[in-house]
């Protein structure tokens, strides 16, 4: 493989990398998403885990309701006229912002719930 090919490869790794890191910026800052949105999906995998009925997809799933919500609001106050929520962040980028909360889930319902999953 050469070098080229392999810069190319690891520049793909990371893109996408600056408007997840915005978007999930965003939704950690915004009381309402906080309280309506997050700390409930955090209860809800914290029970799952609890119970041993977690699944990782399924998290994913759960907290793309999370990042899906999170574009929406972040494009009506911050998109110009006739932007769309996959024109700012497309669906990879959701993704990712997701994947990352589940990456970090048991540090989340440790710091936001007080409970050690």
């Amino acid at each position: 493989m050469s070098r080229a090919s392999i810069l190319l490869r690891k520049s793909r790794l990371v893109e996408g990398q600056d408007e997840a890191d915005e978007l999930r910026l965003y939704i950690n800052n915004d009381t309402q998403l906080y309280r309506q949105r997050f700390i409930p999906i955090l209860k809800n995998m914290d029970r799952k885990k609890k119970a041993g009925k977690f699944d990782d997809k399924l998290a994913v799933k759960g907290f793309m309701v999370l990042v899906n919500d999170g574009a929406k609001k972040y494009v009506k106050e911050f998109g110009s006229p006739g932007d769309t929520v996959d024109s700012i962040f497309d669906k990879k980028t959701r993704e990712l912002v997701a994947k990352e909360y589940v990456s970090e889930l048991d540090a989340l319902i440790a710091d936001d719930l007080g409970t050690r999953g």
